[in-house]
């Protein structure tokens, strides 16, 4: 049976954060974390979960950082669920392929990502053997735990009536089935379509703001490296309400 959102649901006693494309910027997630702390100091509850929709690397200033802040935040709080964007997967397709996915890699903010590692793109022209030189560097600089982190990364998780991803799903397949390059890739079969899913959809990756709230999903990527807003959604019951910094 299909739902819409206002009849959709969390489970009982369990409040959800869900937090749009951080794209490289450390100073808003760490602004954004410190106020869903207060939230919850000023709201207690019995249990939450704080899920990252994705893209946390490529465009902003610090892609390392952002991802070192959430390893550590990971570590110190098992309730941190950290999904996989299509920047990560583009991230681990270049240094296994980079002739071949260089373009799109070093155009939409690879050559800010490579930078926030130390490898230094200043006179970078995009020539074959550059490329493979920034990749044979860009392997070495990422450390080890940045490596088992993307690795790691979910591609999906539910939560009551609720399911996440970083991109969305495919129209008519069943939310089980989903593909992986849907789930972190797709859009245009995804963001016009109307119709009502077995759960809401909870994702990321069409920049929007503010905002996206509808029946069938919500999108919380509120396009941070252009508006300056990093967005997260809060769930709870029945009830949803948006935090920002």
């Amino acid at each position: 049976m299909n739902i819409q959102l206002g009849k959709s649901s969390t489970p009982d006693k369990l409040r959800i954060y869900a937090i749009g494309d951080v794209h490289g910027y450390l100073n808003l997630m760490e602004k954004l974390h410190d106020k869903i702390n207060t939230d919850l100091s000023k709201n207690p509850i019995d249990d939450y979960r704080i899920v990252f929709l994705g893209d946390y690397i490529d465009r902003g200033p610090d892609s390392a950082g952002c991802v070192e802040f959430l390893i550590n935040l990971m570590n110190n709080d098992q309730r941190v669920i950290c999904l996989k964007g299509n920047h990560e997967d583009k991230l681990l397709r270049f240094l296994a392929e980079p002739i071949k996915l260089a373009n799109s890699f070093f155009t939409y903010g690879g050559v800010e990502c490579a930078s926030s590692y130390g490898v230094n793109m200043t006179n970078f022209s995009g020539g074959e053997s550059e490329i493979l030189l920034v990749a044979d560097e860009l392997k070495q600089k990422i450390p080890a735990r940045h490596n088992q982190f993307y690795s790691q990364l979910f591609n999906t998780v539910s939560f009551g009536d609720y399911m996440f991803a970083h991109a969305g799903v495919r129209p008519g397949i069943a939310l089980g089935q989903q593909s992986e390059h849907d789930l972190i890739w797709i859009r245009a079969e995804f963001i016009p379509h109307q119709g009502l899913y077995e759960k809401v959809i909870i994702h990321g990756h069409s920049p929007m703001y503010p905002m996206e709230i509808l029946p069938n999903r919500i999108n919380v990527d509120t396009h941070a490296y252009e508006t300056g807003v990093l967005s997260c959604l809060v769930l709870e019951d029945t009830d949803y309400r948006v935090i920002e910094a």
